[in-house]
């Protein structure tokens, strides 16, 4: 009892003290005059180096000449594995001339990102000016990192988006402070990822910065997506990059009391981010870099046409409560309802609001044929186990009632040397580390692409989970190509994920006579409570398909004599993943809104 009342009182002077000094770490607003303050103080070196060149800059050029004479062809590059990805970025970072802009929801400290800013350095040393982006959820790394960057050239500026206090490092009280005080702040956030090259090419997708997003990672790999834009449509990402950076949410580095501590006691001489020993990592990429037109060092950076291509996003106001028109959202509800013979999508979390699924069950009312395939995470793949958890609880409704059919992505792909280029030289790096003993064939693989395909004729990729978070709380921003061609390429891709040898096929679990018609009501009603939904058994369950059998959509009457049942959670190694995922399915369901 003594126990229990001196845990208590140090929990009520906790709040106390939270409270007491909550108004301590006040929330910064952008302050030109810091800009200006500390412009002088950095290095101002300019070289007479000259920008290489580039198909996509000339690409770029005819696309303008294609709109002045009433013409709409545009130019894109689906960006596929993370080393084209970094090698696109990195090569249209070279043949920048006057700009460079970059805006991530993460940018975390590691050789990738020391890489990337050593080339964003170089190009603000022959002349351009370089503004960076960075969501402050994630703060990208110490002070003193920080510091650095904010140092580096006098062309280029950094700010990051609605930090929490004037911190980077946010002390003792900062969490339960952000918590109590900041809660809705912290839950909305700037979700977009651009970067632009002189107002002229962008790339906007869903890969933020970081290794595990550019094939750079021996345990962990994200399955992402990008797409290169070079044309007019570039002149929305660039409107849209200005409204963010010019919001009053968008504060400046050295605004920081910490890192303008760090600032001041920066040595003159100047290091290289990168460290040396990392590399062998990047020396493909920087050799094939240079390539006027990278799609003959690298096949999957072909270059297509399309005559219809929009840029979509959300302002800073959709977090105004909704008062002003939110683009993205609408754009998609409209191009939903297009949708006639079937809907083929990519996504890492498949949790719906309830606009969303009464959408899905209308488009099959009105086209009976109407086929909705998806590509996800199984939990062996998915990254977070709770939004993992939230989607299992609700996988009958999506797969009943709004007629889903679901393929869950293996951890270890069949063609993961498809999908992720020099796979078999990571898994011998990873074999050499502590994964050997574990008997892991590579990176494990998780899906983080967000793209869908309408009809085989408009594509969409972007940043958008199309999950309630998406959609009511995080901006967001995708590309939508109204092409063909490029929609038949994306389509091919993702059914790619959703074959039997990458992916493991949902559909109705073995029904038992009586006792399955019983678990199913009981199951309803289980699954229906936002607290303790604590019965067992699902509607649907994962399959394998048999050796040498035809494979078959899911609700093929022959389905259940070609497949085999492998249970709700294939090839997870770690019981504790089964576990919280279990305990959030369980008590976790009014977070639902919030994923």
């Amino acid at each position: 009892m003594a126990r229990w009342t001196d845990n208590l009182t140090k929990g009520i002077l906790l709040f106390a003290e939270v409270a007491l000094f909550a108004g301590c770490a006040s929330i910064p607003e952008r302050e030109l005059e810091n800009a200006f303050q500390y412009q002088r103080l950095k290095h101002s070196e300019v070289h007479e180096r000259k920008p290489i060149e580039s198909q996509y800059q000339e690409l770029a050029s005819k696309a303008w000449k294609n709109m002045a004479a009433g013409g709409l062809a545009e130019y894109v590059s689906i960006l596929e594995t993370g080393d084209d990805a970094l090698l696109a970025r990195i090569h249209l970072i070279r043949c920048a001339r006057r700009t460079i802009d970059l805006q991530t929801f993460i940018w975390k400290d590691d050789p990738t990102t020391r890489f990337v800013f050593d080339e964003l350095e170089k190009a603000a040393e022959r002349g351009v000016a370089v503004r960076m982006l960075i969501d402050a959820l994630n703060m990208p790394g110490t002070p003193e990192y920080l510091a650095r960057m904010a140092h580096a050239h006098r062309n280029i500026e950094i700010c990051l988006y609605k930090p929490l206090s004037d911190y980077a490092v946010q002390g003792r009280f900062g969490f339960w402070d952000n918590v109590m005080f900041k809660a809705k702040r912290m839950n909305r956030r700037m979700h977009n990822k651009l970067l632009l090259i002189d107002g002229r090419i962008g790339i906007a997708g869903g890969r933020n910065y970081e290794g595990k997003y550019y094939d750079r990672d021996t345990e962990f790999l994200f399955r992402d997506r990008d797409v290169l834009v070079a044309g007019p449509a570039v002149m929305d990402m660039q409107d849209s990059f200005e409204l963010f950076w010019q919001d009053k949410d968008a504060v400046f580095l050295t605004q920081l009391v910490d890192v303008q501590k760090a600032f001041a006691a920066l040595p003159e001489e100047r290091i290289p981010f990168s460290d040396p020993e990392d590399a062998w990592m990047f020396e493909e990429i920087d050799r094939l870099a240079n390539a006027r037109v990278l799609s003959k060092v690298r096949k999957g950076l072909a270059v297509y046409e399309a005559d219809k291509v929009q840029f979509i996003y959300d302002t800073p106001r959709k977090f105004d409560g909704g008062k002003e028109h939110m683009e993205f959202t609408d754009w998609f509800d409209d191009v939903l309802g297009l949708a006639r013979e079937r809907l083929v999508y990519q996504t890492p979390y498949l949790i719906y609001n309830k606009k969303t699924r009464k959408a899905f069950v209308q488009i099959k009312k009105a086209h009976p044929r109407f086929r909705i395939v998806a590509s996800s995470n199984s939990l062996a793949a998915a990254d977070h186990a709770s939004a993992y958890a939230l989607s299992f609880k609700h996988r009958k409704e999506l797969y009943k009632k709004s007629g889903i059919d679901i393929y869950e992505s293996k951890p270890y792909p069949a063609d993961r040397e498809l999908y992720v280029h020099g796979y078999s030289e990571l898994a011998k790096r990873a074999k050499q580390g502590k994964d050997a003993a574990e008997g892991k064939p590579g990176p494990l693989l998780c899906i983080h692409a967000k793209s869908f395909v309408i009809d085989r004729k408009i594509a969409m990729i972007g940043s958008h989970n199309f999950d309630p978070r998406s959609l009511k709380l995080n901006t967001e921003c995708g590309v939508f190509i109204g092409d063909e061609e490029v929609a038949g390429v994306l389509e091919e891709r993702i059914l790619n994920g959703c074959k039997p040898r990458n992916a493991w096929t949902v559909s109705k679990g073995p029904k038992i006579p009586v006792i399955s018609h019983f678990s199913g009501f009981i199951g309803g009603i289980s699954t229906a409570l936002p607290f303790l939904d604590i019965w067992p058994y699902r509607y649907t369950t994962d399959y394998e398909l048999k050796e040498g059998a035809t494979p078959l959509p899911p609700r093929d009457p022959a389905f259940s004599e070609n497949y085999y049942d492998v249970g709700y959670f294939p090839e997870v190694p770690d019981s504790s993943k089964v576990i919280q995922a279990k305990l959030m399915k369980a008590f976790g369901g009014w977070a639902r809104p919030m994923m």
